[in-house]
C-alpha cells in the first residue's frame, strides 16, 4: 500500500483506543484481543480517511513550509519610517 506508513497507528494509540473501548463496554474480562483488533480497525481506517482526504486523485500532497522566521526585528529604515509617520510633527520642526 502507498500510504502504509501513514495509515498504522501507532501502539501507543491502539492501547489508548482499546482502553476506551474497554471503558465504553463496561470494563468486561477476556475482550482484551477483541478490543485490540477493533481498535486497529478502527483507528486505520480513521488514518485511511484522513489520507485520502488530504490527497488530489489518489496522489499524496506534499507541504512546504517556508524556513523563515515567525517574526524578526525591524531594520533602522522601516523603525525611522514607522517613528515619522507616527509623529510627523517633531520631524518636520527638526527640519527648520
Amino acid at each position: 500500500m502507498a500510504h502504509e506508513n501513514q495509515i498504522n497507528p501507532s501502539e501507543d494509540q491502539i492501547r489508548t483506543r482499546s482502553y476506551l473501548i474497554w471503558e465504553r463496554e463496561g470494563r468486561p474480562d477476556g475482550k482484551d484481543s477483541e478490543h485490540w483488533l477493533r481498535a486497529k480497525a478502527e483507528l486505520e481506517a480513521e488514518f485511511e480517511a484522513e489520507c485520502h482526504a488530504a490527497s488530489l486523485e489518489g496522489e499524496s500532497t506534499t507541504f512546504v513550509l517556508p524556513l523563515l522566521p515567525i517574526s524578526s526585528p525591524p531594520s533602522r529604515s522601516v523603525s525611522a519610517k514607522i517613528a515619522r509617520e507616527a509623529d510627523p510633527a517633531p520631524a518636520s520642526a527638526a527640519r527648520r
